[in-house]
Protein backbone atom coordinates (compact mmCIF):
# COMPACT_ATOMS: atom_id res chain seq x y z
CA UNK A 1 0.00 0.00 0.00
CA UNK A 2 1.42 3.34 -1.05
CA UNK A 3 0.96 6.31 1.30
CA UNK A 4 0.47 9.62 -0.44
CA UNK A 5 1.76 12.97 0.76
CA UNK A 6 -1.86 14.11 0.99
CA UNK A 7 -2.70 11.29 3.43
CA UNK A 8 0.35 12.04 5.56
CA UNK A 9 -0.52 15.74 5.64
CA UNK A 10 -4.12 14.96 6.61
CA UNK A 11 -2.91 12.67 9.40
CA UNK A 12 -0.52 15.34 10.74
CA UNK A 13 -3.27 18.00 10.73
CA UNK A 14 -5.69 15.70 12.61
CA UNK A 15 -2.94 14.79 15.09
CA UNK A 16 -2.09 18.44 15.79
CA UNK A 17 -5.76 19.35 16.25
CA UNK A 18 -6.20 16.41 18.64
CA UNK A 19 -3.16 17.40 20.70
CA UNK A 20 -4.24 21.03 20.89
CA UNK A 21 -7.71 20.05 22.05
CA UNK A 22 -6.17 18.15 24.98
CA UNK A 23 -4.62 21.33 26.36
CA UNK A 24 -7.44 23.69 25.48
CA UNK A 25 -9.30 25.74 28.03
CA UNK A 26 -12.58 24.27 29.16
CA UNK A 27 -14.81 27.34 28.88
CA UNK A 28 -17.69 25.49 30.53
CA UNK A 29 -15.81 25.84 33.82
CA UNK A 30 -15.20 29.60 33.50
CA UNK A 31 -16.38 31.65 36.44
CA UNK A 32 -15.91 35.23 37.61
CA UNK A 33 -13.65 35.63 40.64
CA UNK A 34 -12.53 38.65 42.61
CA UNK A 35 -8.82 38.91 41.90
CA UNK A 36 -6.35 40.68 44.14
CA UNK A 37 -2.57 40.70 44.13
CA UNK A 38 0.33 40.09 46.49
CA UNK A 39 4.10 39.88 46.50
CA UNK A 40 6.53 38.19 48.87
CA UNK A 41 7.11 41.30 51.03
CA UNK A 42 6.49 41.64 54.75
CA UNK A 43 3.32 43.71 54.17
CA UNK A 44 1.77 41.00 52.00
CA UNK A 45 3.08 37.82 53.61
CA UNK A 46 4.37 38.90 57.04
CA UNK A 47 7.83 37.44 56.32
CA UNK A 48 11.12 39.20 55.73
CA UNK A 49 13.92 37.94 53.48
CA UNK A 50 15.80 36.44 56.47
CA UNK A 51 12.90 34.04 57.11
CA UNK A 52 13.53 30.61 55.56
CA UNK A 53 9.90 30.57 54.35
CA UNK A 54 10.16 33.95 52.60
CA UNK A 55 8.72 33.65 49.08
CA UNK A 56 7.68 30.00 49.56
CA UNK A 57 4.09 29.04 48.72
CA UNK A 58 1.79 26.67 50.60
CA UNK A 59 2.79 23.89 48.20
CA UNK A 60 6.48 24.43 48.96
CA UNK A 61 7.36 26.12 45.67
CA UNK A 62 9.07 29.46 45.34
CA UNK A 63 6.58 32.14 44.30
CA UNK A 64 7.12 33.43 40.76
CA UNK A 65 5.10 34.95 37.95
CA UNK A 66 2.18 32.60 37.31
CA UNK A 67 1.69 31.76 41.00
CA UNK A 68 -1.85 32.19 42.26
CA UNK A 69 -3.36 31.68 45.71
CA UNK A 70 -6.77 30.01 45.79
CA UNK A 71 -9.37 28.62 48.14
CA UNK A 72 -8.51 24.94 47.89
CA UNK A 73 -12.13 24.01 48.58
CA UNK A 74 -12.97 25.44 45.12
CA UNK A 75 -9.73 25.02 43.17
CA UNK A 76 -7.42 22.09 43.80
CA UNK A 77 -3.78 23.00 44.49
CA UNK A 78 -1.73 22.26 41.40
CA UNK A 79 -4.55 23.26 39.03
CA UNK A 80 -3.65 25.26 35.96
CA UNK A 81 -5.72 28.36 35.25
CA UNK A 82 -6.26 30.91 32.53
CA UNK A 83 -7.12 34.32 33.90
CA UNK A 84 -8.78 37.07 31.89
CA UNK A 85 -6.33 39.78 30.88
CA UNK A 86 -3.29 37.48 30.86
CA UNK A 87 -3.58 35.53 27.58
CA UNK A 88 0.08 34.47 27.53
CA UNK A 89 0.19 33.03 31.06
CA UNK A 90 -1.05 29.73 32.40
CA UNK A 91 -1.27 30.28 36.16
CA UNK A 92 -0.63 27.54 38.70
CA UNK A 93 -2.70 27.30 41.90
CA UNK A 94 0.12 26.64 44.37
CA UNK A 95 -0.66 28.98 47.26
CA UNK A 96 -3.40 29.78 49.76
CA UNK A 97 -4.04 32.73 52.03
CA UNK A 98 -6.09 33.51 55.09
CA UNK A 99 -8.27 35.99 53.20
CA UNK A 100 -8.63 33.81 50.10
CA UNK A 101 -12.09 32.34 50.61
CA UNK A 102 -14.71 31.39 48.04
CA UNK A 103 -14.51 32.92 44.58
CA UNK A 104 -11.39 34.93 45.29
CA UNK A 105 -7.88 34.51 43.91
CA UNK A 106 -4.62 36.29 44.68
CA UNK A 107 -2.04 36.71 41.88
CA UNK A 108 1.64 36.95 42.80
CA UNK A 109 3.62 39.90 41.46
CA UNK A 110 7.36 40.55 41.66
CA UNK A 111 6.99 43.81 43.60
CA UNK A 112 4.63 45.43 46.07
CA UNK A 113 4.17 48.38 43.69
CA UNK A 114 2.99 46.06 40.88
CA UNK A 115 0.62 44.27 43.26
CA UNK A 116 -0.89 47.60 44.35
CA UNK A 117 -1.23 48.72 40.71
CA UNK A 118 -3.21 45.55 39.94
CA UNK A 119 -5.60 46.33 42.77
CA UNK A 120 -8.88 44.44 42.96
CA UNK A 121 -10.64 43.24 39.82
CA UNK A 122 -13.46 40.93 38.76
CA UNK A 123 -11.97 38.50 36.23
CA UNK A 124 -13.02 35.33 34.45
CA UNK A 125 -11.02 32.31 35.58
CA UNK A 126 -10.94 29.08 33.60
CA UNK A 127 -9.49 25.70 34.48
CA UNK A 128 -7.05 24.47 31.86
CA UNK A 129 -7.75 20.89 30.94
CA UNK A 130 -5.17 18.42 29.68
CA UNK A 131 -1.50 18.41 30.46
Amino acid sequence: MKISKKNVLSFVVVLIISLLSMVSVNSLQAEVFTATAYCSCKKCCDKDPSNKWYGITASGRKARWGTVAVDRRLIKLGSRLRIEGFPDTVFRAVDVGGAIKGKRIDLWFSSHRKALEFGRQKLAVELVSGL
